[in-house]
């Protein structure tokens, strides 16, 4: 065997050993980190979501305050 096989061979083996699990773990960490991401924003949103609802809550009760005063008046 020549040194050109043995170089191709331990080529042909690291790519196997340590560059292809290199890759499937490196798409792995990709994947969490867009899901979490993802969550995170989401629960982003939500809180949003709930600020929205609150800031309607008090505007509703505030018009409810005027009209209370608007037939206290009458």
């Amino acid at each position: 065997m020549d040194l050109t096989g043995v170089i191709t061979g331990s080529i042909a083996v690291l790519s196997l050993f340590v560059g292809l699990p290199a890759i499937v773990l490196h798409f792995i960490y990709k994947t969490r980190k867009n899901k979490t991401e993802m969550i995170k924003q989401q629960k982003e949103l939500m809180a949003l979501e709930i600020e929205k609802g609150n800031t309607q809550l008090r505007l509703l009760e505030e018009e409810n305050k005027k009209y209370d005063r608007i037939l206290d008046e009458k």
